[in-house]
């Protein structure tokens, strides 16, 4: 999956705004883009993430643009991304997002449930 280029300030900034409805902790954020919580807070307060960091922290925002605009509902995506789901082998689909890999599986599986298999 290529990712659009992202300055680490604007990319935390998006992160922080699709975190924020999900009601992700600060430790669950840390660990979405694969840093330690002293890292993780230290980023916050520079406001800004590393090019690698950035990469990985477009992915919570897209994936949630992308499951809202399938279900068409912000409160039925939030509700799929938050819930154990037995396709994702009982993971939570939020917790995926911590790679393109993951993204990829995440966003097949919802187009699965709103489609149907093909």
């Amino acid at each position: 999956m290529a990712l659009p280029a992202a300055h680490g300030s604007a990319a935390l900034e998006r992160f922080l705004e699709a975190a924020k409805p999900l009601g992700l902790t600060r430790e669950e954020q840390a660990r979405l883009l694969g840093l330690k919580r002293e890292a993780y807070f230290r980023r916050l307060r520079n406001r800004s993430l590393k090019t690698s960091e950035a990469a990985t922290a477009q992915l919570l925002p897209l994936a949630l643009e992308k499951v809202t605009a399938l279900y068409g509902d912000p409160e039925r995506a939030r509700n799929w991304l938050l819930h154990p789901n037995r396709a994702l082998d009982g993971a939570r689909p939020v917790d995926l997002l911590a790679t393109p890999e993951g993204y990829e599986e995440v966003i097949a599986t919802c187009e699965e449930a709103v489609y149907g298999f093909y």
